[in-house]
């Protein structure tokens, strides 16, 4: 009795739908996929990794850089020459004639032509990336389905509890009617029994107000869970707590399902993919790129005289745009080449974890299955005893009311019994955890 408890997972309470019918396990898991807000939250990773790959393409799209400026210069009136001569005038920066407001536009439209693979390579990480970022909502989807399941089998779980110790109550209730009964029949039974029956009883009592305690808990974190509000009415469609079936097939099979289906192995493999993709892409950081461009400067500066003089271009007044055929080259060999080592490193190391999940996996699925394997033996075991505590608790009940039993043997085939039925309601519960965890461990929620 002392280890019945339900872990429940609490988050933010969202506002729901009241349910008009009980709610199945299943619907419980379909209603919480919806509702957790980790999922969503992964979701919105996803997104977020497919708009970093729309920013890669766009790099290989037209880019354009412009610059409109607003300033001054100095004010020039006359020609080139001197007035009245053909010595070219001196008097820079004098501002004779004041000064004139200067505008000026000056913009490059580019249109990458070839970029030695740095485009391509950087896109197929980004799409890896992706990939990386869908495995992390499938591992979110099968985490919630875990919790549903922790909320679910331990309100089954509390409620069986406290229906069993109820039932117990009354039968201690009319273990101390039969004890008055006796008295009043002038068979003087020792208080010493009545007083063991109180005892158990006021035991029983602890016990039923704390299942009722976890039963209220365990059902506020399912609601929790689904998306409903605490004050919400909510109603389980399963009458009991019953074992569930183990996964069919044998362990060697269930590894190589796990193996194929666990979203951490789809993860590496788009991890290494990536990652293989950025250490090319960091190398042809490196290489020039090949562009075509369209590049114009306009400047005015309307108090100055226009200089249209072929061999000499007036920076404050002038107009022209131009194709342009190019090659830039960003080139730091230093810089370039230690982030080409870092891509390597980041490679061996996901190298390094997909040779652990294909080690550790198979071991994670045998641990629950034998896990599983053992607690379903153990179950057998403990009905069986239950069973038979039972049956030794009312004949010992009967034969109490005739006399031949003390007291003594009816309490300890009462306790026996509440203690066995006790342990066994928590074995199941404990059992069909370790049951979905295999299941979580075949990757079965990854789909």
């Amino acid at each position: 009795m002392n280890g019945m408890r339900a872990a429940i997972l609490v988050l933010l309470v969202l506002p729901g739908l009241v349910l008009a019918e009980p709610l199945s396990l299943d619907k419980a898991v379909e209603m919480a996929l919806n509702a957790d807000p980790r999922i969503k939250e992964r979701e919105a990773v996803v997104e977020q990794a497919r708009a970093l790959l729309d920013e890669v393409k766009g790099h290989g799209g037209i880019s354009l850089a412009s610059n409109l400026y607003l300033s001054a210069a100095p004010g020039v009136k006359g020609g080139f020459f001197k007035e009245g001569g053909t010595e070219p005038r001196d008097d820079a920066g004098e501002f004779r004639d004041g000064l004139s407001p200067l505008m000026g536009l000056q913009l490059a439209l580019i249109k990458p032509l070839h970029t030695f693979g740095k485009i391509e390579h950087y896109g197929e990480a980004a799409a890896g990336n992706i990939a990386v970022k869908q495995g992390e909502v499938k591992v979110a989807r099968a985490q919630t389905q875990m919790d549903v399941r922790r909320a679910y089998y331990g309100f089954l779980t509390a409620r069986d509890s406290r229906l069993f110790l109820e039932d117990l109550d009354k039968r201690v209730d009319g273990a101390l009617e039969s004890f008055d009964r006796r008295s009043m029949n002038g068979h003087a039974p020792r208080m010493a029994d009545r007083y063991a029956m109180e005892a158990v009883k006021g035991l029983v009592g602890r016990y039923l107000a704390r299942a009722g305690a976890v039963e209220k808990v365990s059902l506020d974190g399912l609601k929790t869970l689904v998306g409903l509000p605490l004050s919400a009415s909510l109603e389980v469609a399963d009458a009991r707590i019953e074992q569930v079936a183990l996964p069919e097939g044998s362990l060697d099979d269930m590894v190589r399902k796990a193996l194929v289906n666990r979203a951490e192995m789809g993860q590496v493999e788009a991890g290494m993919g990536a990652l293989r993709e950025m250490v090319e892409a960091r190398r042809a950081e490196t290489r020039p790129d090949l562009y075509a461009a369209v590049v114009g400067d306009v400047a005015y500066a309307p108090r100055r005289d226009t200089l249209d003089n072929p061999y000499l271009t007036d920076p404050f007044n002038h107009a022209y745009a131009a194709p342009v055929i190019g090659m830039r080259w960003n080139w730091q060999p230093g810089v370039q080449d230690a982030r080409t080592r870092q891509a390597e490193a980041e490679l061996r190391a996901v190298t390094e974890k997909a040779s652990l999940a294909r080690m550790g996996i198979p071991f994670q699925v045998a641990e629950a299955y034998h896990q599983a394997v053992g607690m379903r033996e153990g179950l057998d075991q403990l009905k069986s005893g239950y069973q038979s505590a039972r049956r030794w608790m009312v004949a010992n009940f009967i034969d109490m009311e005739a006399g031949s039993v003390s007291m003594d043997q009816v309490i300890e085939a009462f306790k026996t019994y509440a203690t066995l039925y006790g342990d066994y309601l928590l074995a199941v519960n404990e059992y069909n955890m370790q049951v979905a965890a295999l299941r979580q461990a075949l990757g079965e929620w990854h789909q």
